[in-house]
């Protein structure tokens, strides 16, 4: 049925308009197939075979995670694949002498149809790609919390991928466009095409070593290393600023300002790491048989073993710490009265290990199917309300205990973080402790 729905549909509209229209329903129809119905497929796959209670099945099978990685993205997502494969045809047997965007606006012919062909599948399989990978994360989680729900990571890799294609499309159609990375221009078409592919090249090695981790492969996580390192370099390279000049301007503020201009992409390294950070602890397994693992190899010695029980998140923070190191020896001077970087990066660092021990501490907790949730709850009540609150009551001198500092009220912002971590700790430290002597009891009883 679906090549006579979609002929019928793509000839009612040349009927009824013109062959570009035609072109124009039959290219969006193909991002129909492409994002929404192979993105939305591709998140369900993996936590429906869950459902269905075959997950584990497989997992005890001979397969391999690279047969699994394409099994998955690819063999879900077939019959989107042939409704795009139908679409593109009638596509290019009607497209005339215009082009489309992303939404299948008629623009002036600019790139050949081989291009768009080939950008549209790129960015169709890194959206399949990325949904599938954010659902393969939090598989711990759906065991322990019952909730197979997928609509969210749907719909964050529909977002991803489709913008991330409209952006490769207008960019491609503007030849004379170029981009600074790292102080070097390039040309804004193939920069963008090419990180297209390199993110693309990327989800799918985290599909591998995921369904490796699934396969009970043990790894070190080298690969989340390098993604790290990866992320820094790449986003930090679209912050240059090395084309403003205002020394001709003679403007002490000007020139404090390009100063911090110039340490703007340490700045967005720092910032990279920290997402990394916390999106390592809100898909990465806390248990605390993972870290008693852990500790366990440590004590033995086993280096190898010990490297891959490693906590992601231990990498990612570990990478914020250098960042924000090299940005505060390498910053000179302030940008306005009273605004530190220094103090400000070491305070966001000091609120970032606060939210890993807050984190931790739901995660020992006797019943821990509603951490993630019960952490994202604390940590906007942190964040939002309670600042919100503190500024509605005239108590602006406040805010340094529960946001970064920038230099304002800096022994207040120190001595309340330090409080907050001390108290974090030795509560995360009480629930491990509690934890383990249940252990033991459990099992001197099963004795």
């Amino acid at each position: 049925m679906a090549p006579i729905i979609i002929g019928l549909i793509v000839y009612i509209v040349y009927l009824t308009g013109s062959q570009s229209s035609a072109a124009t329903i039959a290219f969006e129809l193909a991002c129909f197939f492409i994002f929404l119905w192979g993105t939305k497929r591709s998140s369900e796959t993996v936590i429906d075979e869950i459902n269905n209670s075959t997950w584990d099945f497989q997992r005890q099978s001979s397969i391999s995670p690279w047969a699994m990685t394409w099994g998955k993205l690819i063999g879900s997502t077939l019959y989107s694949w042939y409704g795009t494969a139908i679409c593109l045809l009638l596509y290019s047997l009607l497209r005339t002498n215009t082009s489309h965007d992303f939404s299948g606006q008629i623009l002036t012919s600019s790139l050949s149809i081989s291009q768009e062909l080939s950008l549209l599948l790129l960015g169709g399989l890194f959206s399949q790609a990325i949904a599938l990978l954010l659902s393969i994360q939090v598989l711990s989680q759906i065991r322990r919390e019952k909730t197979n729900k997928t609509f969210r990571y749907f719909l964050a890799a529909f977002i991803i991928g489709a913008f991330t294609t409209n952006f490769c499309f207008n960019a491609l159609k503007g030849y004379d466009q170029q981009i600074s990375w790292h102080g070097y221009a390039f040309a804004l078409g193939p920069f963008a095409l090419t990180s297209l592919i390199l993110f693309l090249g990327w989800a799918i090695i985290g599909l591998q070593r995921s369904f490796c981790k699934e396969l009970q492969y043990q790894n070190i996580p080298w690969i989340w290393a390098g993604f790290n390192i990866f992320c820094m370099i790449y986003f930090s390279g679209l912050t240059s600023f090395q084309d403003f000049q205002f020394e001709n301007l003679h403007f002490p503020e000007l020139e404090t300002i390009q100063q911090q201009l110039a340490n703007a992409p340490l700045y967005t390294a720092l910032f990279s790491a920290q997402l990394l950070t916390y999106f390592s602890l809100f898909t990465d397994d806390l248990s605390l048989i993972r870290y008693k693992h852990f500790f366990s190899r440590i004590k033995e010695h086993n280096t190898i073993e010990s490297l891959q029980q490693l906590p992601w998140w231990t990498i990612s923070f570990t990478l914020t710490v250098i960042a924000g190191l090299i940005a505060m020896i390498k910053q000179q001077g302030v940008i306005f009265e009273k605004f530190s970087p220094t103090i400000f990066i070491l305070t966001s660092i000091f609120f970032l290990l606060r939210d890993i021990e807050l984190i931790h501490y739901f995660n020992f907790s006797k019943n821990p199917k509603k951490a993630l949730s019960t952490a994202v709850l604390y940590l906007f009540l942190l964040y939002m309300l309670l600042p919100l609150l503190f500024s509605a009551l005239h108590l602006n001198s406040l805010l340094p205990l529960f946001l970064p500092s920038w230099g304002q009220n800096t022994l207040l912002a120190f001595i309340g973080i330090v409080v907050q971590l001390g108290l974090l700790s030795a509560l995360c430290y009480k629930r491990w402790q509690e934890n383990l002597e249940k252990a033991k009891t459990v099992i001197k009883t099963s004795l």
